[in-house]
């Protein structure tokens, strides 16, 4: 029965999906529902990709077959047409490789973990959008044909124990919100495939999922003039980055952001074999938070070297 009256629940938009598919309770979990649904039994995967995929592959029972990309970020062997195949929209910003992949091999897998706004799917593809926007968890399976969605009888996930940071940061800073954050995400680590949860779902509908994407666009291409990079960038017209991949090998760069409060993430921890490709490429943040000044400091910090200015 609906209750009527009483005290107010925080105020959530009606704003729709901005992708057709299955809203699940983390990306990891999208990605399970996708190889159940399509009785994956052996999957090739990038080796330089975030290890909790290997995790979320393995509790299906699917085999991994490793495989390494070329300085292009594309595959640097062959498969077989028939063979399912997941490849990386990495940091958003290779759709276009997606769309090469995707016409080679009918069973492409797409992880548009780090690539909201693609609507680059192969098969299937899914979406992590927490990624992307203020939430607690969540995560998208697409696919390509809805015969392919199995439509599996799931339990509905509970996201108000994993809520704290969002309101820590916005009341005191991310720091204070830091271990939360941490402890939020370890609840996922382990999570059974749910529905997403009906928080999660309301928060979605608060997002303006355009003025973010605009966004994004300003401040990469800003960053893209005044601090180029060599990363090879190959986007599709619908990529929005996540971040700017910023390739340096000023090895002390991003321990000079953090102290600088320019929190730079390191992808991924665990992952071996993959050069330096962790080491090298800074994805420095260029979301709908910050403004041309903000950019702007990014890219003074940037060019600043420790014994002109910066604090040690």
């Amino acid at each position: 029965m609906k209750e009527i009256g009483g005290y107010f629940e925080l105020e959530c938009g009606r704003n729709p999906p901005y992708h057709s598919g299955v809203y699940l309770n983390s990306g990891r979990n999208a990605l399970r529902y996708i190889i159940r649904s399509l009785g994956i039994k052996r999957l090739h995967v990038p080796r330089y990709t975030c290890p909790v995929v290997w995790q979320a592959i393995g509790e299906e029972g699917c085999e991994i077959d490793f495989y390494d990309i070329d300085e292009r970020f594309l595959p640097t062997r062959q498969f077989g047409r028939e063979d399912f195949v997941l490849y990386n929209n990495y940091f958003g910003v290779l759709g276009r490789n997606v769309l090469e992949i995707a016409a080679r091999y009918p069973n492409l897998i797409v992880d548009n973990a780090q690539a909201f706004y693609s609507r680059q799917t192969g098969r299937a593809a899914f979406y992590s959008p927490r990624k992307f926007f203020g939430l607690p968890d969540g995560g998208i399976a697409v696919f390509r044909d809805n015969n392919d969605d199995a439509r599996l009888n799931l339990d509905l996930d509970y996201s108000s124990g994993r809520i704290s940071h969002l309101i820590k940061r916005i009341e005191y800073g991310a720091e204070a919100g830091y271990c939360d954050f941490k402890g939020a995400s370890a609840t996922l680590v382990n999570a059974p495939v749910l529905n997403m949860s009906k928080l999660t779902k309301a928060l979605m509908g608060n997002i303006n999922v355009a003025g973010a994407a605009e966004m994004r666009r300003a401040n990469f291409a800003y960053l893209c003039e005044h601090l180029p990079t060599t990363f090879p960038f190959a986007m599709a017209e619908d990529d929005i980055p996540m971040v700017y991949p910023y390739v340096t090998d000023d090895v002390g760069l991003r321990s000079r952001l953090i102290k600088e409060k320019v929190y730079v993430a390191s992808y991924w921890p665990g992952i071996i074999n993959c050069g330096d490709l962790q080491e090298r490429i800074l994805p420095l943040p260029i979301d709908q938070r910050y403004d041309l000044e903000d950019i702007k400091r990014i890219v003074d910090l940037c060019r600043m070297k420790e014994d002109v200015g910066l604090r040690p």
